[in-house]
């Protein structure tokens, strides 16, 4: 593993506290849970959101890590909150625009609730990461 990468375990972690997260922000919403791998198409078709301050040097710096550390099989999912056929990315903003430039699909964890509610990161939504980074 590269240093500095998020590695699974500790995504599965974050998975669940969202997971936890969204039930007590939308109580009577039920959210499954779902794995699944994205296609570079969904990637690119995924809703990126504000990722927190990050300067763009130190986000070029990380993808750099992540690219060469996918030869070593590294796999680490997103974590995406599915609201009808829209997918919002919550966690794995490089890994996302770092599968996306590679042309490759990428694994996710999904956040599926079972009925429609405005949730408040689509008010952070910044767009499709293939209009943000696409080529």
């Amino acid at each position: 593993m590269v240093l500095g990468l998020v590695p699974p375990e500790e995504e599965k972690r974050i998975f669940a506290k969202l997971v936890g997260y969204y039930q007590q922000l939308y109580p009577g919403v039920k959210f499954a849970k779902q794995e699944k791998t994205l296609t570079r198409r969904e990637v690119g078709e995924m809703y990126y959101t504000y990722c927190g301050e990050e300067t763009e040097a130190t986000a070029l710096e990380k993808m750099r890590r992540i690219n060469s550390a996918i030869g070593e099989g590294y796999s680490t999912p997103l974590i995406v909150l599915v609201k009808k056929k829209k997918l919002i990315l919550l966690d794995g903003h490089r890994r996302a625009r770092v599968a996306f430039a590679e042309g490759i699909g990428w694994p996710a964890l999904l956040i599926v609730p079972g009925k429609d509610v405005k949730y408040g990161i689509e008010g952070m939504i910044l767009g499709r990461i293939r209009d943000l980074y696409g080529k």
